[in-house]
């Protein structure tokens, strides 16, 4: 009776430790993830993000994203992060135009993560608008708890970001915070809140967005 319950109190406690950690996701094609965008402070529902794997080629990974508009993103599959966007154009090889936007993956995560780490990073971002913005961030995985959402629950790491938003392009600075969920099960954040503020402290971006349905290739 006693190796049991010792036995069974050790798989709980393999299984608690289990979710107190998250190695680098391994995408596969069909992956697929819907997601729904809020406005933080009017809390009004701004769009829907639909996001499948199509392909994954050794270092490289692609996803057919929809929004408003279809494009593409090509991304790192070992720093699962999303690296560069392509509009979307028929006819054109892999259907893939113009690139929309960039980042150079300076704050791509340090897999694994788990409670209590810390890290800084900087990272360059090309946005469609021609702006070019530098993120000087410090990071820290706060903790490891459950998260309900339209997808169902989850078992999440919550990582939080301060720092500053360096707008190379207009030469203006803007203080940036982040919270993201991070869900094993769902291979990526399942949930962010995203804020940047203009020097007078006039919230500027206020993006919220979660998983409202996921679907993972066998």
């Amino acid at each position: 009776m006693h190796h049991t319950l010792i036995t069974t109190t050790l798989a709980l406690l393999a299984t608690a430790a289990g979710t107190q950690e998250m190695p680098a996701p391994q995408f596969k094609p069909g992956d697929h993830w819907n997601y729904r965008e809020t406005d933080l402070l009017t809390k009004n529902e701004t769009g829907h993000l639909g996001e499948t794997v199509t392909a994954v080629e050794g270092d490289t990974y692609w996803i057919d994203a929809r929004r408003q508009a279809r494009t593409w993103w090509r991304g790192d599959a070992s720093k699962a992060l999303h690296v560069e966007q392509f509009a979307h154009a028929e006819g054109a090889p892999g259907e893939r135009g113009k690139s929309l936007t960039s980042n150079d993956g300076g704050c791509a995560y340090p897999w694994p993560l788990k409670p209590g780490q810390k890290f800084n990073c900087s990272e360059t971002v090309l946005f469609p608008n021609g702006w070019k913005v530098r993120y000087d961030l410090k990071y820290e995985v706060e903790a490891a708890e459950p998260l309900d959402l339209p997808a169902g629950r989850f078992d999440t790491l919550r990582l939080v970001a301060k720092g500053w938003a360096n707008n190379l392009t207009t030469n203006s600075n803007s203080r940036h915070e982040r919270v993201i969920w991070l869900a094993p099960a769902a291979k990526r954040e399942v949930k962010h809140e995203i804020r940047t503020f203009l020097p007078s402290g006039r919230p500027f971006r206020v993006e919220g967005r979660e998983l409202v349905q996921v679907k993972l290739a066998d």
